[in-house]
């Protein structure tokens, strides 16, 4: 269990210090050479068959951003630079982070909207409950929490402690994923409207501001090729 000075705790493994020249300041704000880090882009990759060592998780449609807590602004970075977010929806993010400062990576989703409930009216008459549109913010990396960079530290561990410090809120959302049978998931993904996902190397590190194959946003997930 880490404790933050202003009584902030958070359930997570102690993180090895992986700060280095180049990427964290002595401030703890994020610097990639004196710049500000950038999201790590993903491949996109029409089709692709499905590969040991990845995760898969749906493809968010919206803005890609970092959210920087406790750093000051720009509280959100996109990849060309500073992005306009609502102030209400940082200090929502904020509300629900277990920490004094991170780097979070995920998407401002526009227009969310809530699964419609069936219900009965006094007169017993079955209707469904309309939930209005909203924007929330989808997370699904963490860069960096309470100045402790996690750049190299392998994404499976980065989910475990991004699990440990954020909590979902009716505008915030942990992004899932799957270990094992992605193509199954994939289409269920689909038919829930989404019409991409992206499979990510279990393993890798995160490299900012780059494109790799680590990361990759397909259309199509095809069967395993046979042993």
């Amino acid at each position: 269990m880490g404790e933050s000075s202003n009584g902030c705790s958070h359930d997570r493994t102690d993180v090895h210090h992986v700060k280095r020249d180049g990427y964290w300041g002595s401030d703890g704000v994020t610097t990639l050479l004196g710049a500000q880090i950038l999201p790590q882009r993903p491949r996109f990759v029409r089709e692709r068959a499905e590969l040991p060592g990845h995760i898969l998780e749906p493809a968010w449609a919206g803005t890609r951003v970092l959210v920087r807590i406790g750093h000051g602004e720009p509280h959100f970075l996109g990849y060309d630079g500073p992005v306009d977010g609502p102030r209400e929806l940082y200090e929502a993010i904020v509300a629900v982070a277990r920490c004094e400062t991170a780097t979070l990576d995920g998407v401002l989703v526009d227009d969310w909207k809530d699964e419609s409930d069936l219900e009965v009216d006094d007169s017993g008459n079955a209707y469904t409950r309309q939930f209005g549109s909203r924007q929330i913010f989808a997370a699904f990396d963490l860069l960096e929490v309470d100045a402790e960079g996690l750049l190299e530290v392998p994404l499976l561990e980065r989910k475990r402690h991004l699990e440990g410090v954020l909590t979902s809120s009716q505008n915030v959302r942990l992004t899932p994923f799957v270990t094992r049978a992605l193509r199954t998931w994939h289409d269920t993904l689909v038919t829930q409207g989404f019409r991409r996902a992206v499979l990510k190397n279990w393993n890798s590190s995160y490299a900012p501001g780059k494109t790799n194959d680590d990361w990759l946003l397909v259309e199509k997930l095809k069967a395993p090729p046979p042993r």
